[in-house]
């Protein structure tokens, strides 16, 4: 209990800095980017992916082939099961009590009845998971969004969504609140990260094909927050500075009507991410080293 009230005062306390850091950079939702960091966040997004190449891609590959389908999605379900707490937390923060509602009920369920949340249970008794981040819910507080910036390891966030970190992390995973075995929690970390990045594998690699892939990325990201934080029914587009538009070659004007987001189905499929975000999952190919 003192471990969540710790959590709530630093939550405030760290909304009032966003909001007094970030109150200046606020775009409109349809905005460009504001990303005054881009060389630097080229650079980390390069390590990242190198990263992601020599070390998390290989063995999310050999996690793959090592455990059983099942077992891997039991994994999976698990994780997404701890995951409802955050979700919970940030529909109240939220002032979403209907999705509040969905989030407990769902947790409840698969903790019981789904043995540790190994089994979803809740959605095939039609209670699909949806999700919420600290993020989210910072922007919806009226908080803006500050620069966008390429996190080592965590991948794409805006100042105000890279705050949210602090605060997830002590819901994510395997919550401290639940165990002191540091082991343990090291572990969990590194188990959510292998599955999560073993679930994107199957999504292709988007960006190899990019003429730009840090754009590509960088305003994939953008769109995604922006629309989970105002829950948009479409995805909301990202508009370019008429500076920008004008120092783009011809060959980097498909990638503009690549950053409306109509035709990237597979980037909808690393919503997971976010969830995983979301690696945003790209989440958590956001949210995990790249």
């Amino acid at each position: 209990m003192r471990n969540v009230l710790h959590c709530l005062l630093l939550a405030m306390a760290i909304a009032w800095a966003t909001a007094l850091t970030t109150g200046c950079a606020t775009n409109p939702p349809t905005g460009p980017v504001y990303d005054p960091w881009e060389n630097t966040n080229r650079k980390i997004f390069s390590f990242n992916t190198k990263l992601d190449n020599y070390v998390l891609k290989p063995v999310a590959k050999g996690y793959r082939k090592v455990l059983p389908n099942p077992v891997e999605k039991g994994v999976g379900n698990f994780f997404r099961n701890l995951d409802d707490v955050t979700v919970l937390v940030n529909d109240i923060l939220q002032g979403k009590p209907e999705q509040a509602g969905n989030a407990a009920t769902r947790f409840a369920i698969n903790s019981v009845f789904g043995i540790a949340g190994i089994f979803d249970v809740s959605t095939r008794a039609g209670l699909p998971k949806h999700y919420e981040n600290f993020g989210q819910t910072l922007g919806v507080w009226g908080v803006g969004e500050g620069p966008f910036v390429i996190l080592p390891f965590f991948g794409p966030n805006n100042i105000r969504s890279t705050t949210g970190l602090v605060v997830e992390s002590q819901t994510t995973n395997v919550p401290p609140y639940l165990t002191d075995n540091r082991d343990i929690l090291i572990g969990a970390t590194v188990l959510d990260l292998v599955d999560t990045r073993a679930q994107l594998l199957s999504a292709g690699n988007v960006l190899d094909t990019a003429l730009d892939p840090y754009l590509l990325l960088r305003d994939a990201w953008v769109s995604r927050h922006r629309t989970a934080t105002l829950d948009a029914d479409k995805r909301v587009k990202i508009g370019r500075k008429p500076s920008s538009a004008k120092s783009l070659s011809g060959g980097l004007d498909e990638l503009d009507e690549l950053d409306e987001l109509d035709e990237l189905d597979e980037i909808d499929e690393l919503d997971e991410l976010d969830e995983l975000d979301e690696l945003d999952k790209l989440d958590e190919l956001e949210t995990a080293p790249e």
